[in-house]
């Protein structure tokens, strides 16, 4: 029966394997406010700025919830204008802006993969700019105008910590994002622990077909802390296979990128009762959540659309001065995410700690 859930698992992730991982990364950004600030009976003009050949499903997504938000916010008194994009090319991006400047926009919301948004913060514009797929630490020449909404990765390794045993063992996929949480993971840990400390990682091919033979000799991952950077799928296919194979981990452990629902239908609580994730989605304003949830957003699972959520109601009180929705603080023109940890549990995802 396990091997039968291995290969309905291996089938999915075949059928997910061509899909597009949105990046994750930084800039930099000291706020300013705009010389002129926008009366209530005003309207806001936002741009949207994306390439749906590049974000795929994104593009009409984010502007979905950004429009909910808007809705919660300014009620009618708001104009939220998509602007689509060949690709993320310096040209494309001219091009964009040039479009946005000529229609008067306000302030821009830019879901953007790494190579994009290091491409906009070297163009000339002073309109505000709202990164929700980026942390600014990853582009730190940005401009005064930037501002910046990604999740700290960083700062969920480091709050997995004192969960690590003295042996890690990293899966990641060989995405942007995957290597660079497997290099993060390694210097948090080494860091940190005792002189007694082993770290292997191993890379997970694109539709995950090598995770059987990493796990080929399960005995070598015992008491170890198994520290997962892929997709939900590939996850799933691994901590079924640990459990097949009677891997005796010591726990594992994973950043937001496997808080998902889906992880509870794709595996069996023995395969994931051993498992804390990080998770910085917890603070829900009552009327941007109602809002997003009656348009089918799901802000509460999904972090870019949670982050792009967050971005619009900071460019809307950035332009018209009133207070923000959302109550994280922004330091250095960066959103600071809290960092909790949760259980998968057998039923849904259980708090485990905060701070």
């Amino acid at each position: 029966m396990k091997s039968i859930r291995v290969v309905f698992i291996l089938l999915l992730l075949s059928f997910f394997a061509e899909g597009r991982t949105l990046i994750i990364q930084k800039s930099s950004d000291s706020v300013n406010q705009p010389e002129t600030l926008i009366e209530a009976n005003e309207q806001i003009k936002i741009a949207m700025i994306s390439s749906p050949n590049v974000i795929g499903k994104y593009s009409q997504t984010l502007y979905n919830v950004s429009l909910a938000t808007l809705l919660s916010l300014r009620n009618t008194n708001f104009v939220i204008q998509r602007y689509d994009m060949v690709d993320e090319s310096s040209v494309a991006l001219a091009e964009v802006l040039e479009k946005v400047r000529h229609d008067d926009m306000d302030a821009i919301l830019a879901p953007l993969t790494a190579s994009g948004a290091r491409n906009l913060v070297e163009m000339e514009t002073k309109i505000p700019v709202f990164i929700p797929t980026m942390h600014k630490r990853d582009i730190p020449s940005a401009g005064e105008n930037f501002t910046f909404g990604g999740i700290d990765y960083v700062a969920q390794i480091e709050a997995l910590l004192p969960y690590m045993s003295d042996s890690i063992a990293i899966f990641y996929d060989t995405s942007n994002v995957g290597t660079q949480l497997n290099g993060d993971t390694e210097e948090v840990f080494l860091a940190h622990k005792s002189e007694k400390k082993k770290v292997a990682s191993y890379a997970v091919d694109t539709k995950g077909e090598n995770i059987i033979s990493h796990l080929a000799k399960p005995a070598k991952f015992n008491k170890s802390s198994v520290i997962l950077h892929i997709p939900v799928v590939k996850s799933a296919l691994l901590t079924a296979h640990m459990t097949f194979t009677g891997v005796k981990e010591r726990n594992i452990l994973s950043t937001q990128i496997n808080l998902d629902p889906t992880l509870l239908t794709l595996t069996q609580y023995a395969d994931r009762k051993n498992m804390i994730l990080a998770n910085s989605l917890i603070e829900f304003p009552s009327r941007i959540y109602e809002s997003n949830a009656l348009m089918h957003n799901d802000i509460t699972v999904d972090w870019i659309q949670y982050a792009t959520s967050v971005g619009i109601d900071y460019l809307v009180s950035r332009l018209d001065n009133t207070s923000r929705e959302y109550t994280m603080r922004l330091i250095n023109s960066q959103v600071i995410y809290p960092v909790e940890l949760v259980r998968a549990k057998e039923y849904g995802f259980e708090s485990l700690t905060a701070r």
